[in-house]
């Protein structure tokens, strides 16, 4: 079971009641029940959203960590004479294939 933070729940609700006071808007938030649901319905949509982002986080973990398959193009069993022929000879014998 989650433990929510009660202190942070009530402090919220009394931002809510002292917003709505303040700038006189009572569009469903009327009493102080309305802002204690109001803001025990925001820490659990944060949670939830919390809770997505860790996972989402995880399956990226996940994917990264398992090494990329390589395609029939990045063959590594081709022999050197594919790329190498015996015209290219560079300074000092250094074998040059033109990248």
């Amino acid at each position: 079971m989650k433990r929510y933070n009660l202190s942070k729940i009530m402090k919220a609700a009394h931002q809510i009641k002292k917003y709505m006071k303040l700038y006189s808007l009572t569009h469903g938030v009327k009493t102080w029940a309305d802002c204690l649901k109001l803001a025990w319905a925001n820490e659990k949509k944060r949670v939830s959203d919390e809770e997505v982002i860790n996972a989402e986080k995880e399956a990226m973990k996940v994917s990264l960590a398992e090494p990329a398959k390589r395609s029939a193009y990045d063959d590594l069993s081709i022999p050197a004479s594919a790329y190498y022929t015996n015209n290219s000879k560079g300074r000092f014998g250094s074998h040059y294939v033109g990248d």
